[in-house]
């Protein structure tokens, strides 16, 4: 089926071309067989008549040389001649054959040759000895004429044989009917063939093209079935792959969408409970004579929840750092100082629960961002702090383990619910426990640690007990496993 722009489609274009070239190739394979049968036929005709030429007159020859002795007269000689002629004559020729002998003065010795024969033969063979030969058309017939000169005696005798080829020729026109019918029924075979063989092969084509347009639609699902291992085949199966991976990608596109969807639905909600409460208590001081204890009261709920707008900023600018493909400038820290610090700063926090922090390392060192793993480590140290109750412990540990240096943040605190394990990971998601700002988090610290663990190559994981407490596991390369962002910055 033809395009409606004009445009013949590839499978049509190749059948033409395929079949056009077999076609030559054939036809020109059944002239040559053609031409060389009728030739070969044609000598084969040739041969014999110039060896029944040659026989009639080495018959002649020995026949004469017979009579010499005996023929001393020249009459007798003649008439012995004629004959021999009219013997061997009726002897040597057959309803196709016909021989005539005449001397050099032109006396027919014999002729068995019909006079319309004898007109259109025009033959005039060299008194050398050599021979002339040449195919003529009488009436319905094809005659094949052989003419040349004799010396018998010491006189010329010309004979002439006439064979009749018109069954040889009637017989090369039969055999080139029967290649032209063969030739036929074979090209519309060829024909019937290369259509099948040449639309099966390139089906897959076509399916490419159908689901090509199915991509541009949005319609990922459906794949196209590869069943050969051709070129055709690997093409139609890396088709398959880049479907999948448009799918995938796609999939990821609108996964990001729906989560930045959830996060500014989530943004505007978290916004919206700390700005209502600082216009509120700002409206009021403003409106209102208020007593100096409620004045304080106002301002220290103003500076706390600006602290907290604050401090969502902050954490929503890192992800948003991080998300846009931030380089992490991993470096040799010492861990030690690292928790040290830690600690300095966590302390005053942890005083306010009476909480302690105790820190274990096995790790001297570890190749990491310094900056972005103490804001991990102290958002972890802050979750364990909220989720724990008065006078708890919190542990850190860091060890090694295999090629990743392992940081271990652990408390025995309330807990997450299985089911909840794997979204606490979500911008903005709290628990039920603490929407009611028992424990004043907005959800964007877990999201963050995240983002870092997987900036150095690494993971995070946690490991949580309802009532029992949780573990959070930080998982980076040490050093020896080179990571994307290290093979960039190590070739720039």
């Amino acid at each position: 089926m033809l395009r409606t722009d004009g445009q013949m489609p590839l499978w049509i274009r190749i059948y033409l071309l395929a079949f056009g070239l077999s076609a030559v190739i054939i036809l020109f394979f059944c002239y040559q067989i053609t031409a060389v049968s009728s030739e070969h036929s044609m000598q084969r005709e040739y041969s014999r008549s110039l060896d029944r030429h040659v026989m009639f007159a080495s018959a002649m020859k020995m026949y004469a040389a017979s009579i010499e002795k005996m023929a001393f007269n020249p009459g007798l000689r003649q008439e012995l001649l004629t004959r021999a002629a009219q013997n061997y004559g009726r002897y040597y020729t057959d309803g196709k054959s016909y021989i005539a002998m005449t001397s050099l003065d032109g006396e027919k010795l014999y002729s068995s040759f019909s006079p319309a024969d004898e007109k259109i033969m025009e033959l005039d063979p060299p008194k050398d000895g050599r021979r002339s030969f040449v195919i003529r058309q009488s009436g319905e017939h094809s005659v094949l004429f052989v003419s040349g000169w004799m010396s018998i005696a010491g006189q010329l005798y010309r004979l002439d044989y006439e064979n009749d080829v018109t069954d040889m020729v009637a017989g090369q026109q039969t055999l080139a009917t029967q290649i032209a019918l063969w030739f036929s029924a074979g090209m519309i075979l060829l024909a019937i063939g290369l259509y099948v063989l040449i639309r099966h092969a390139l089906r897959p084509l076509a399916q490419l093209g159908t689901q090509a347009k199915a991509l541009a639609r949005g319609n990922y699902d459906p794949r196209i079935a590869v069943a050969r291992r051709d070129e055709i085949g690997q093409l139609a199966l890396e088709f398959n792959h880049m479907a999948d991976a448009v799918q995938s990608h796609m999939e990821l596109l609108r996964r990001e969408v729906k989560e930045r969807e959830t996060l500014i639905a989530s943004l505007a909600h978290e916004l919206k409970t700390p700005l209502t409460s600082i216009m509120g208590y700002a409206s009021l001081l403003e409106n209102y004579e208020l007593e100096q204890a409620e004045k304080q009261k106002a301002l220290r709920l103003i500076h706390s929840e600006s602290k907290r707008l604050d401090d969502m900023s902050k954490k929503l600018l890192n992800l948003f750092r991080l998300g846009n493909g931030r380089v992490v400038r991993k470096e040799q820290v010492r861990v030690a100082q690292l928790l040290e610090h830690l600690d300095m700063i966590s302390k005053l926090s942890l005083a306010g629960k009476g909480q302690s922090l105790v820190m274990k390392s096995v790790v001297e060192t570890a190749l990491v961002d310094e900056e972005l793993l103490y804001v991990l480590l102290n958002n972890l140290v802050e979750n364990a702090s909220k989720a724990s109750g008065y006078h708890e412990t919190i542990f850190l540990s860091v060890y090694a383990e295999g090629e990743f240096v392992v940081f271990c943040v652990s408390d025995k605190g309330c807990g997450i619910p299985a089911e909840h394990v794997s979204d606490v990971f979500q911008p903005f998601f709290v628990l039920d426990t603490a929407r009611n700002r028992k424990y004043s988090g907005h959800g964007l610290g877990l999201s963050l640690c995240k983002a870092i663990a997987e900036a150095h190559g690494g993971s995070i994981s946690i490991v949580s007990s309802l009532g029992k407490g949780t573990s959070v596991y930080i998982r980076v390369p040490n050093g020896q496993v080179l990571q994307n962002d290290d093979r960039t910055q190590m070739e720039g």
